[in-house]
């Protein structure tokens, strides 16, 4: 078992996602869903990621383990189911210069305060940070994947919707 702190609120895990950022020279990867995302802004890791590309690190970031299923399901069946990993609802996780990282899972990732309780795991745990960078790495694949799947079907319904215009002028 890796050691690190538990972390116990919204609050104190973004404070220590925030130190992750500031520490990193290198590279910074995170998932984060939308309303933690939110809440960033009030620990400045939003510019401290700024700062860490004008100093010429990396910063990889994308909403949630959860954007990419909902996407496709989204643009499959028309109608968005909100998707789950097993019984947890949102996940979060920040490794910076692949030496640091948080990670939590079950984040109330609808309408999340600073006060919200969260179990959130902080460590310097070499083997637990590749655990996390090849969970990353998965979710970012998986994401590009539904990404150009939304496009294809983006394009296709444009060339449909155009070749089906003229007709349309004429009827209206």
């Amino acid at each position: 078992m890796a050691k690190g702190i538990i972390i116990e609120s919204v609050k104190d895990a973004l404070a220590a996602g925030s130190n992750i950022i500031q520490s990193a020279e290198k590279e910074v990867m995170w998932l984060l869903e939308p309303a933690i995302l939110a809440l960033s802004f009030q620990f400045g890791i939003p510019n401290k990621t700024k700062m860490l590309i004008e100093n010429g690190g990396r910063v990889r970031r994308s909403p949630g383990f959860l954007e990419a299923p909902l996407m496709w399901r989204a643009n499959s069946s028309i109608t968005a189911k909100k998707c789950h990993i097993d019984q947890y609802e949102g996940a979060f996780m920040l490794v910076g210069d692949k030496k640091e990282s948080i990670s939590s899972i079950n984040v109330n990732n609808v309408d999340v305060s600073l006060d919200d309780p969260l179990v959130a795991f902080l460590t310097d745990d070499p083997a637990y940070t590749e655990f996390l960078i090849a969970t990353f790495e998965a979710a970012w694949e998986r994401r590009s994947r539904c990404r150009k799947a939304a496009t294809r079907i983006v394009e296709r319904t444009l060339r449909l919707f155009n070749r089906q215009l003229p007709l349309r002028r004429f009827i209206i």
